[in-house]
């Protein structure tokens, strides 16, 4: 039957980035590749955001229980809450062209962990609501970090803002409220390097999509550069690539924007 793995913790947005090691650590010792193992930990941290956000309404309403059960080649991961009922039928897959602000909640969410994982099935037993998410043989990211949110002017008008480390429900408000204070100056051109970037879940692709379009809005715009291979794929994976214009170094959208000014 395999080796099993439990962990219970509160239901705390401080407690994902340690369920999502846990997870993590356990796909590797099923000897599931660096891709498949991040894949696991990304889909675990939506998964657990969704339960803290919407099935408990909020932190310490009740703990978050996970059990990985390993095989070679092969992990399963329970989840389980004893919070609000969830219905996954209610929550219809975003497409590539819909506005992220109209999106259900844990839509983004669950729609990457569909597509990071091999198998989703959500139940409802014992009065707790279940989630069973399996992947098979197929990165790993750094203990938390939190975002660096500090900015500076690199041209006349055009401000650069460099986060670093991991942008989810944990550390994106610090993010979003950075960004805010650039644009509540009246700052509308915004470089994002996203080099230092290891990994991004649905709520930092939300604050992106928000300051971008705010920016637009005022006649501006928010671009992206030096974004990781790993990064960028999660950006494809939901269909907003198009969304931004992405440069490869903060060279080349300094550049850019100097053309704009001509």
């Amino acid at each position: 039957m395999g080796e099993k793995r439990q962990l219970i913790l509160p239901g705390r947005y401080e407690s994902v980035p340690l369920i999502a090691d846990f997870v993590g650590e356990a796909a590797e010792s099923a000897g599931l590749g660096e891709d498949a193992a991040f894949h696991c930990r990304m889909a675990v941290d939506e998964a657990c955001t969704n339960i803290i956000e919407h099935a408990y309404e909020g932190e310490d309403k009740g703990p978050i229980e996970v059990t990985c059960t390993i095989e070679t080649g092969h992990c399963t991961i329970h989840i389980m809450d004893h919070g609000k009922r969830f219905d996954p039928q209610m929550i219809p897959e975003p497409t590539s062209s819909q506005n992220l602000d109209e999106i259900q909640p844990g839509g983004l969410g669950l729609h990457l962990m569909r597509k990071m994982m091999d198998v989703v099935q959500f139940s409802f037993e014992n009065n707790r609501n279940k989630l069973t998410m399996v992947k098979v043989q197929q990165s790993v990211i750094p203990q938390r970090e939190d975002p660096i949110s500090e900015y500076h002017e690199v041209q006349p008008g055009l401000w650069q803002i460099t986060p670093e480390g991991r942008l989810d429900a944990a550390t994106a408000p610090d993010f979003e409220a950075a960004l805010n204070r650039l644009l509540d100056k009246g700052n509308i051109w915004i470089v994002v390097d996203m080099s230092q970037v290891s990994y991004i879940a649905s709520r930092g692709l939300k604050t992106l999509v928000s300051a971008w379009r705010k920016a637009g809005d005022a006649g501006g715009n928010l671009v992206l550069s030096g974004m990781t291979k790993r990064v960028s794929q999660v950006f494809e994976t939901v269909g907003f690539s198009h969304i931004f214009d992405n440069y490869l170094t903060g060279e080349d959208a300094i550049v850019a924007y100097l053309g704009t000014k001509r």
